[in-house]
């Protein structure tokens, strides 16, 4: 159902053509080779390969840094929304291989990796003589050459304290006391708000000891003098300020290189390293087969609508191949590809991102799209809102050469907004109710009248009876698939017992309903109830079927038309079609209703409105889109999914040429 019917192949190919049948294999575009299990295998033609796939990393690896080193200097940058948007330039492979120069990118990187340590070195550098420059400053104040608080002389000994100022000068009396004429220090006040004094003491060597003593008495702490210091302080700052200043000149070189080479250095690693990357996947699948000397043994997945054109690009090499399709092993499940017609193929993403279907089972992109249009409009719910939308997003699809899945997303918003101008149109929801809101636009009024056909904010009861409709028809059709499902697959008793007997409880409750509100007409009523209780019975002689006793299986049966209420809480949550649709209408309503207010005020009342129209509906739109999208979405997980869906499946991934700086001119054989 949706799903490519997939194979699975095994080729043996000699070592001399594996290369270029792999690159062949790799531009069809429609094979995912199997890793092998296990120990890594050895063998001439596999360490060859090995060998040539670490250099092509080292190369990856230097495009990398050079693309990581040279961005921020980048000056002819390509318009980042355009690159969002997956507009990048178109180039064949062979243009890639042409143009990967791999000897110039290496002597080019290797420059790169030399500026780089330079300028590391020097801003390393001009850090440590910031850093010494503002410790020469603290000691700015000390008249002694700073080489006797460092090195000394061969007599003479200096050492530089700190201590609280209230101690300083009993600190002052006991070196005088102690050490006498000995010695001679300079007292330097507090600046500021620093509480502490600094003496600079100079003594002779013999007695440093001495004074070391009487400063633990007065816990004093030592300022701490860099031993490159030898002049005085001001001659240290002048000299550590030249030679900074002499190596922020080579950083700014440095930089000067760096920004001279960041387009073409950057050119050479996004081009080379697209091409890189394709040769790397290229020999990360040829190393998944087992080898020997002289051969690899490949095994992979490709659909098997795509065998044909495989058989035909091995046919050039069968000399040196040997192909056949083979059976899949035990418990191997084969990869998943969705395939869908094109009028929904643009919802494939929103069915992968909930989960990959499994293989063999059920595909919900076809079976979804259509309600999830439908409630995207519905919550969304201002023909004004789509007009807009649509115009800007069929510009994106025209203008822009977009990657796969986001052309996808961009269909889907495209139609989803559309039906948004429909359903809008049907309930008269024109940027709220401009067009009887503004005299401007009142000529337009009986147009939009003759478009409606729904009045949801004076009759929203019947918009409420429509979405919950709708709800309990996507509930049923979710069961009607598991139906089918189990039938498919011969589980025969699972299908009538619950799904069946679950469609028959529901749909006759809801037709008793029906008739006995009117509805329906009166003759309907008895088979409605007939109906009813028949799923009923079937229900309870069915659901406690696993339990190995009667009593458990009645009891199990009874219990599971509980059930019910959970039936009922899903449809209920159809209700938010209604809440979301009004909720969009009245907040444009709201808005059109400031803007009417400030409109009158002289000189600025008109820009003012206008103002506000168009800020408050921009708003309007990113937010209720937003929900409308929420929403919707989460109709089709919870609701709908959870009633029959299983995805355990993993994505089809094969080996195509794909690059992320560019796009490859060749297309895949599968999309």
């Amino acid at each position: 159902m949706a799903l490519a019917e997939m194979c699975k192949a095994r080729m043996a190919v000699h070592r001399a053509v594996a290369n270029e049948l792999a690159a062949k294999l790799q531009s069809l575009g429609c094979c995912e080779f199997v890793k092998n299990e296990g120990e890594a295998k050895s063998g001439a033609a596999m360490t060859a390969l090995r060998v040539k796939r670490r250099h092509i990393d080292e190369l990856m690896s230097d495009a990398k840094f050079v693309q990581r080193l040279l961005e921020p200097y980048e000056t002819k940058k390509e318009g980042s929304f355009a690159k969002a948007l997956g507009d990048l330039p178109a180039i064949s492979l062979k243009r890639l291989a042409v143009l990967a120069d791999e000897k110039r990118f290496t002597s080019f990187a290797s420059k790169m990796r030399e500026t780089e340590r330079g300028l590391t070195e020097t801003r390393s550098e001009i850090s440590r003589l910031r850093g010494l420059a503002a410790q020469a400053e603290l000691l700015g104040r000390v008249k002694y050459p700073l080489e006797f608080f460092t090195a000394g002389t061969e007599g003479i000994a200096g050492i530089i304290y700190s201590l609280p100022a209230a101690e300083a000068d009993a600190f002052a009396s006991g070196v005088e006391k102690e050490l006498g004429e000995m010695s001679e220090f300079q007292r330097i006040p507090p600046g500021g708000k620093d509480a502490s004094e600094i003496f600079a003491l100079l003594c002779r060597r013999n007695d440093f000891d001495k004074l070391q003593q009487i400063a633990a008495q007065f816990s004093a702490s030592r300022v701490e003098v860099p031993k490159d210091f030898k002049l005085s302080a001001a001659e240290e700052i002048s000299s550590l300020s030249s030679k900074a200043s002499e190596l922020e000149a080579k950083e700014r070189s440095l930089l000067e290189v760096l920004k001279s080479s960041s387009d073409e250095g950057l050119s050479m690693a996004r081009t080379y390293g697209d091409y890189w990357s394709i040769l790397r996947d290229r020999l990360e699948a040829m190393e998944t087969g087992e080898p020997t000397d002289d051969t690899l043994i490949w095994e992979f997945w490709l659909p098997a609508s795509q065998l044909k054109k495989v058989e035909y690009a091995v046919s050039e090499y069968s000399e040196y191949t040997e192909f056949a399709t083979i059976q899949p092993g035990e418990g191997e499940e084969p990869p998943t590809l969705l395939k869908n017609p094109a009028w929904s193929s643009s919802v494939e993403p929103l069915t992968i991102m909930y989960g990959t279907p499994t293989y063999g089972g059920v595909d919900p992109t076809s079976l979804m799209a259509p309600f999830f249009f439908l409630f995207l409009g519905m919550c969304f719910g201002d023909a004004g809102y789509g007009l807009v939308l649509t115009g800007i997003l069929g510009y994106m699809l025209v203008k822009h050469r977009l990657s796969p899945t986001l052309r996808k997303f961009f269909i889907l918003m495209t139609v989803g907004m559309v039906v948004t101008v429909l359903f809008g149109a049907a309930t008269g929801s024109w940027f709220g109710d401009s067009v009887t809101a503004f005299p401007l636009l009142k000529g337009l009024a009986p147009v939009a009248k003759k478009l409606q056909l729904l009045d949801p904010m004076n009759d929203p009861m019947t918009l409420l009876m429509i979405s919950l409709g709708l709800g309990f028809v996507q509930v049923m059709f979710g069961l009607a698939i598991a139906f089918c499902d189990n039938w498919r697959s011969g589980n025969k008793l699972a299908a009538a017992a619950d799904q069946g007997g679950w469609m028959m409880f529901l749909l006759g409750l809801v037709l008793t309903g029906c008739s006995a509100a009117g509805y329906l007409p009166a003759p309907l009523a008895f088979p409605s109830k007939l109906l009813a209780c028949a799923g009923a019975l079937l229900l309870v002689a069915t659901q406690g079927r696993e339990k190995k006793n009667i009593a458990g299986k009645l009891f199990s049966g009874v219990l599971s038309l509980y059930n019910v209420t959970g039936y009922l809480g899903d449809v209920l949550s159809y209700s938010r079609l209604l809440a979301l649709g009004l909720g969009s209408a009245a907040v444009g309503m709201v808005i059109n209703l400031l803007a009417n207010l400030v409109s009158g005020t002289q000189y600025v009342g008109v820009p003012l409105a206008i103002l506000i129209f168009v800020l408050g509906h921009s708003f309007s739109i990113v937010v209720n889109l937003l929900g409308a999208f929420i929403h919707s979405l989460r109709l089709q997980y919870v609701e709908f999914f959870g009633k029959f869906y299983n995805a355990t499946g993993h994505d089809f991934t094969p080996l195509r040429n794909s690059a992320q700086y560019s796009i490859i001119q060749e297309e895949s054989s599968v999309n």
